[in-house]
């Protein structure tokens, strides 16, 4: 399933997929990421006192998004969504705030050692979860599928999407 970028496609290939197949994808996808929503979420608020958007917060903070503007950025969140969760992060003492060392009007935001074992214990749960879905796969197929959803997610950031809704012209009035 090694799929090549549009500009090294055979001049035969489509650049393409047909109607049909999107569909399939979309109805898979919703498929997905609802079982996602119904199982894993709640197993995840279970076994480790986390929503997921908690804890794609820590992975970003251990990688690097240590400033409530960087998680925005990495999450795609608003400032607003992103403040809720650095406050609950916070509370539950698994992060922590600190001034910047280098500008004092900058706060960074620090794994505890409490948030390090929680976040790692998240991760061997969600490695086992999807390791059992995607069984019988070769790791190729795997690595193709997460260049595809990378290459989704870059096509969707770059959507330009209407700020307001589009307006329906009203419906005529019967005339007597």
């Amino acid at each position: 399933m090694e799929l090549p970028d549009a500009d090294q496609r055979p001049a035969d290939t489509p650049s393409a997929a047909s109607e049909a197949a999107v569909t399939e994808l979309m109805s898979a996808w919703w498929a997905a990421t609802q079982a996602m929503k119904r199982h894993v979420a709640p197993m995840l608020a279970r076994e480790h006192g986390l929503e997921f958007k908690d804890f794609v917060a820590l992975s970003a903070i251990e990688s690097g998004a240590n400033y409530p503007g960087l998680i925005c950025g990495r999450l795609t969140m608003t400032p607003s969504t992103v403040s809720r969760v650095i406050d609950d992060l916070v509370k539950g003492g698994l992060i922590v705030r600190r001034l910047d060392d280098a500008d004092s009007r900058r706060v960074q935001l620090h794994l505890t050692p409490a948030g390090e074992d929680v976040l790692r214990a998240t991760r061997q749960t969600m490695h086992a979860v999807l390791q059992r879905g995607l069984s019988g796969l070769p790791e190729a197929q795997v690595l193709a599928f997460a260049q595809v959803l990378r290459q989704l997610g870059t096509t969707f950031h770059q959507v330009d999407a209407p700020t307001e809704p589009t307006p329906h012209p009203a419906p005529e009035a019967d005339q007597p």
